[in-house]
């Protein structure tokens, strides 16, 4: 067996590169890192794997969205280090409920290891919230007929096969310092309903709540946070 049941942080990332491994798939754990444990932030884990890949390697981890904001310091660092030698190529928000009944709003970040992120790089960021799954009552996350059309039409606009509004592809060059989620690259022109507005508070609370939760209510208070000038 492959299986290695070790503290994969402890692992020497030039050893594990040296088995030339190409992708890297990773769920780690979530909502861990602290103030006190700032290397189990989702975003350490990331810059490891990438740091243990061979060059030209693809990464791809499901993390919190949050995991891409770099709303605290030591999360801002490993964000600006990670594109001073690795790639960003781009993030998918995924449905809310995704992880129903945990509360975790999580979305895919794809990365191409030991390339540097060149400034004129232009990154993809997708709007998968809507994909076809929904939740039923008494049941949970179901697939409806549309999920496979959904999947589909993700997979195409992200080869490049067809052409996508902004609503679902944003195109753009990136700065560590972004919020790297389409939410924060999008700019919607219409006027907003009230159904809309609703939909946003309650999105925006839910995501709150959650936060709070798992211990991350100075996200929303300013403690342990960027410091601003």
């Amino acid at each position: 067996s492959n299986l290695i049941n070790e503290d994969f942080l402890e692992q020497n990332a030039h050893k594990l590169q040296l088995k030339g491994c190409t992708v890297g798939l990773m769920n780690p754990p979530y909502s861990q890192g602290s103030k006190k444990n700032p290397n189990l932030y989702e975003i350490c884990f990331i810059e490891h794997l990438l740091d243990s890949l061979s060059v030209g390697g693809r990464c791809v981890v499901i993390v919190p969205q949050f995991s891409m904001t770099g709303k605290t310091k030591e999360e801002q660092s490993i964000k600006t280090n990670i594109l001073k030698h690795h790639t960003l190529e781009g993030v998918i928000t995924l449905n809310k409920d995704t992880f129903y009944g945990v509360g975790t709003m999580p979305c895919i970040a794809v990365f191409t290891a030991h390339k540097p992120h060149r400034a004129e790089h232009v990154c993809k960021f997708i709007n998968f919230e809507d994909d076809g799954f929904k939740v039923a009552p008494h049941i949970g996350l179901i697939e409806t007929q549309a999920a496979k059309d959904k999947k589909q039409h993700l997979l195409d606009v992200w080869f490049d096969r067809i052409d996508a509004d902004t609503h679902f592809c944003v195109k753009t060059t990136i700065t560590d310092t972004d919020e790297w989620l389409h939410s924060f690259y999008y700019f919607n022109d219409e006027i907003p309903t009230d159904a809309d507005f609703d939909k946003t508070v309650s999105d925006y609370l839910t995501f709150e709540f959650s936060m709070v939760m798992q211990g991350r209510e100075y996200l929303f208070n300013g403690d342990d946070g960027v410091e601003s000038n």
